[in-house]
């Protein structure tokens, strides 16, 4: 699989399959966009949570029949209007050993993200754990992969899982992984009795401090003034100079050719007279899409190697990616479409090795057009990403 299973999943979030899910359920296209991506991160956050346990992984792949085949967005939108619709009865029975107890905590989480009722969420939730659950069944039965291999698969996408998921969720899927900030009862005590220990001795303290003080002022009182020492200059050929914090230093091997996004993302880092600011924007030229989708061309991976290389090698880099869309279709679906294509990428970097808190993806739609979209050639460059430093 060329890309990440979440990725993939998310582009399958195409405009078509938004507009239809949207449609049939009353609500407006920006909010199913969110409450999907996170219904699909929080089912695949609960498949990674059985990663150690093969049966259990088994178990869950298994509730959707082989017999079911590709499924669709669209399709799954249709169900909603018949009752005992196969599909969302798998989605009823597979929610329960995703999620155990925490169904409500996930149920809450993504209704406020999304802006949608637990009741509108259940039902996307419903409708999403067939989708991701059968796209994981069918690539375990053409790779035949053993359970193990798909649970490190998720294991090593763990970190782009965590990161799509609604605020507070991370602790649900991975408890405990935080640290307690509050001192524990022990160490409470500790540090009472050591105060009051303290208190005892500050009457001497005081006045040793005292005969410190005077001895300094008798010694210094009688040293002559020191005229100030010239400032050394610190250039690069100074031994006395700082280290900017901005060098980048790339891997033996790596070579970044010039022209593309890669040069100018390196040559920007590496100034210091470039400072991140919200306008400074680089465009990933070799990247595009075609209409409706999120699925970048093949062309883009040497770029995205490139960017991800420097962001590897640049600790301190933080970026956000812009997705964009022609001016085709409607205001919400193009916006949404733009996010997924944010998402795909930030995916992309993050499964080559970019932790992803470094990343932020947005959606602008059809905003700030860098060609004519009255012509085929002008829609296409606008289906962009573009990058920007916020911190380097």
């Amino acid at each position: 699989m060329a890309d990440s299973m979440f990725a993939s999943l998310l582009n399958t979030l195409d405009s078509k399959a938004i507009s239809d899910v949207a449609h049939s359920m009353g609500q407006p296209a920006q909010s199913v966009t969110k409450g999907l991506e996170s219904s699909i991160a929080s089912i695949l956050a609960g498949l990674t949570g059985k990663s150690n346990d093969p049966t259990a992984m088994q178990r869950i792949i298994d509730t959707v029949p082989s017999t079911t085949g590709p499924m669709s967005w669209s399709q799954l939108a249709s169900g909603l209007a018949t009752p005992n619709s196969p599909l969302m009865a798998i989605g009823n029975r597979l929610l329960p050993l995703l999620f155990g107890s925490g169904g409500n905590a996930v149920t809450s989480a993504i209704s406020r993200a999304a802006g949608m009722s637990s009741g509108s969420i259940t039902t996307l939730l419903t409708m999403a754990a067939p989708m991701v659950i059968g796209f994981i069944s069918r690539h375990v039965r053409d790779t035949g992969m053993s359970m193990s291999g798909i649970g490190n698969l998720l294991r090593g996408e763990s970190a782009t899982i965590r990161n799509a998921l609604p605020t507070g969720l991370s602790d649900v899927f991975w408890p405990g992984t935080t640290t307690a900030g509050a001192a524990s009862p022990v160490v409470a005590q500790a540090v009472q009795r050591e105060e009051s220990s303290s208190n005892r001795l500050l009457p001497a303290l005081a006045l040793g401090a005292l005969a410190l003080g005077a001895i300094w002022l008798f010694s210094h009182a009688r040293r002559p003034a020191i005229e100030p020492v010239a400032s050394i200059p610190r250039g690069e050929a100074s031994r006395a100079a700082t280290p900017a914090s901005n060098v980048c230093v790339l891997p033996a091997g790596v070579i970044i050719s010039d022209g593309g996004v890669g040069s100018r993302l390196l040559a920007f880092v590496q100034d210091p007279a470039a400072k991140p600011d919200a306008t400074t924007w680089l465009n990933i030229d070799q990247l595009s899409f075609d209409t409706g989708s999120s699925k970048m061309k093949p062309a883009a991976q040497a770029e995205l190697d490139n960017v991800a290389a420097i962001l590897t090698s640049c600790p301190n880099v933080r970026m956000t990616v812009a997705g964009y869309t022609d001016s085709v279709g409607s205001a919400d679906s193009n916006l949404a479409l733009s996010r997924n294509r944010a998402n795909a990428i930030c995916a992309q970097l993050v499964g080559k090795g970019v932790p992803a808190d470094r990343l932020v993806a947005e959606g602008y739609g059809a905003e700030n057009p860098v060609a004519d979209n009255t012509t085929e050639e002008g829609r296409a460059r606008n289906r962009r990403v573009a990058i920007r430093v916020t911190q380097k």
